[in-house]
């Protein structure tokens, strides 16, 4: 077996959606002759970052797995406490201990995700010191992020410049780069104009029917609508606000609905419910497991996708939304990565997330043909994770037989 060392800042017990990708690479790749080898965190790093932890998702974790797991540095004194996060904290553990970890397995090529992007920076160390290719998964856009809540003053001054520096040398080096949507490799084809369009592959979320088929629903009794995730502050990334109005249109048109929101609780979502006068209809159930929000998503009327307003965005939790095989209301632009997915889909509507009366039409139909039959689709099975993997492990194999050759891609600059 190709021994592949998988490189990923969060790993199970770590929960979270910056888990799931590289966990369900970890589970197929020996069913395609790959032995994975993960270099991450240590749980107690995990606990003293406050970052979630959740033990369910252990279930996909080999039990012979090679797993090498470090501490993170000390606290950096410097710049004002900006580089006192996990990931920057974690870089110099990580750069003294690959080498051994190289030694030790003789790998045939290293995988690295992010974000967070930082570790990232090892893959080329451990190419330009110790002769391994290194292919990068990019789950988001690095330096190409469109971010509606820019930083300001000494981190907007320090950041954004670092990552427009940083990026090219992480890319650059790489054999092949991997993202999630068609107009996410599109947009960095054009950003790195000197290396090959095949270079940037896309291989999208996707889901697990393992994760789904043994999860008993939960039941509601009044029409509930479920969102999974979390609501990020910023002028409109995933605005609830325009659907929050049409909960407000359905109560005057005197339709009862509930809005569960799973995920870490948002005071501000808290805040525009009220405003909307349905916070009688909203409830926010706080951090679950994994396998919880399935059981939530699979016993919910209607799931609710909100997207971010940038065309690059692909969301994992609509891959999520396709394996609890329920009806699906996308609140997102009608191009981009979102609606590259969902067009063709049976029983997902896909509206613009401004049009509060449009939503509210929406919603009233799927309520009048309400059912707890599962929605059975028939032409995602692309998506499915095994799939997926597979695709993974053909770019592997692309890498390694052409270790050796001289390429035109590993070039200096962009």
């Amino acid at each position: 077996m190709k021994k592949i060392i998988m490189l990923a800042t969060y790993f199970p017990p770590a929960g979270g959606i910056s888990t799931f990708r590289i966990t369900k690479f970890v589970k197929f790749l020996p069913k395609f002759d790959c032995e994975p080898v993960v270099l991450t965190v240590n749980e107690m790093s995990y606990k003293e970052s406050n970052f979630l932890i959740d033990t369910s998702l252990l279930k996909d974790v080999p039990k012979d797995l090679t797993i090498y797991r470090t501490n993170i540095g000390g606290k950096a004194f410097m710049l004002k406490g900006l580089l006192n996060g996990l990931p920057t904290r974690w870089l110099r553990p990580l750069f003294t201990t690959i080498g051994s970890i190289i030694k030790k397995e003789k790998p045939a090529l290293l995988f690295a995700t992010g974000d967070p992007f930082f570790p990232l920076l090892v893959a080329p160390f451990a190419k330009r010191f110790y002769g391994l290719k290194y292919v990068i998964d990019l789950r988001d856009p690095w330096k190409l992020a469109v971010i509606d809540n820019p930083l300001k003053g000494i981190k907007g001054k320090i950041f954004g410049p670092l990552n427009n520096f940083l990026e090219p040398i992480v890319l650059n080096g790489a054999s092949k780069v991997i993202v999630v949507s068609e107009k996410m490799a599109q947009d960095y084809r054009v950003a790195y104009p000197k290396r090959l369009p095949e270079d940037f592959i896309v291989i999208p979320n996707g889901y697990d029917p393992d994760d789904y088929d043994p999860i008993v629903p939960k039941k509601f009794d009044d029409f509930t609508i479920v969102y999974a995730g979390k609501f990020l502050s910023g002028k409109s990334f995933r605005n609830p606000s325009y659907f929050l109005k049409a909960i407000k249109i359905l109560k005057e048109r005197g339709i009862n609905v509930v809005f569960k929101y799973v995920g870490e609780l948002n005071e501000e979502v808290s805040k525009i419910a009220e405003e909307a006068g349905v916070i009688d209809h909203f409830e926010g159930v706080g951090y679950m497991s994994y396998l919880d929000t399935i059981a939530h998503m699979k016993g919910s009327d209607l799931l609710l996708l909100i997207g971010s307003g940038q065309e690059t965005e692909q969301t994992g939790k609509i891959f999520d939304y396709l394996g609890s095989k329920r009806p699906i209301l996308a609140l997102a632009a009608k191009k981009g990565g979102i609606a590259d997915v969902v067009n063709g889909i049976d029983q997902i509507t896909l509206i613009e997330n401004k049009e509060p009366e449009k939503i509210a039409d929406a919603i009233e139909m799927i309520y009048t043909k309400r059912s707890n039959k599962p929605v059975e689709r028939t032409n995602i099975s692309k998506y499915l994770r095994e799939s997926l993997t597979s695709e993974l492990v053909k770019v592997f194999e692309n890498v390694i037989e052409n270790t050796g050759k001289s390429r035109p891609e590993e070039v200096t600059n962009n």
